[in-house]
């Protein structure tokens, strides 16, 4: 049979379709993108013996397609406002068919503790790629470590489900993810700051607080990242020692 662990991400996200088709409220899409993600990691777990690219940029294009809506939920709860989205017109893929095709071939295979370990070696070595860069830092840098520190968040908590990690690796991944998107969600904001009805002193004001957070932020992101940096090694080293 199935592993338990496998059946809650693929239950999870049929159930996150089906609540988001009766409406795109903050809560439906925040729900949807979260089952996405441990979906796509679970894919990913499973790359080594089961790879379904079709599924895969199926599943990657229907997150990238909510990205802005939730950017718009976000900024709304923020700073007032609404954002009505008929969920009908999302154009969200019925994955179900294809996951029920993905689920028999992981029952066939049974358990297969060697895709944890390997894929704790790619989330280690994923993590100091995007860690290690020469030079100065730019937003690019940050917003390309955040998409990563998130794929190991997801990731990770597949690997501490089955015994792999630790849950103190998890606890400190799902720490940065937060402080990196607190960081992406500044910069939405200052790039929405044009289009928004305020007076220009409001404006100003808003846009010099949002850029003083940011410097504050960065410096602080930078200040922490050899923890992090250890963090990743702790993910490469567990999966090569296991090998």
């Amino acid at each position: 049979m199935i592993m338990d662990r496998e059946r809650k991400v693929i239950s999870g996200f049929l159930a996150a379709h089906a609540t988001l088709a009766q409406g795109a409220s903050e809560t439906a899409v925040h729900g949807y993108r979260i089952a996405a993600r441990r979906l796509q990691s679970l894919l990913a777990l499973w790359r080594p013996l089961i790879y379904k690219p079709k599924l895969e940029r199926r599943l990657a294009r229907a997150i990238n397609r909510l990205s802005a809506l939730r950017d718009a939920q976000v900024h709304a709860l923020r700073f007032g406002g609404e954002v009505q989205v008929d969920s009908r017109k999302l154009g969200l893929p019925d994955l179900a068919a294809e996951l029920r095709d993905w689920r028999q071939r992981c029952e066939e295979w049974g358990c297969q503790p060697c895709v944890g370990e390997i894929y704790a070696m790619y989330l280690g070595q994923g993590l100091l790629e995007h860690i290690d860069i020469e030079g100065r830092w730019t937003p690019r840098h940050w917003h390309r470590l955040r998409l990563m520190v998130k794929e190991a968040r997801y990731g990770c908590e597949l690997l501490v489900q089955g015994g792999q990690a630790s849950p103190s690796w998890l606890a400190g991944l799902s720490e940065w993810q937060e402080r990196l998107g607190q960081l992406q969600d500044r910069r939405q904001w200052l790039k929405r700051l044009p289009e928004e009805a305020l007076k220009d002193e409001e404006r100003a004001a808003r846009q010099h607080t949002l850029e003083r957070q940011m410097k504050i932020r960065c410096r602080e992101l930078a200040s922490w990242l050899p923890a992090l940096r250890e963090l990743a090694l702790k993910l490469l080293r567990s999966g090569a020692a296991a090998g």
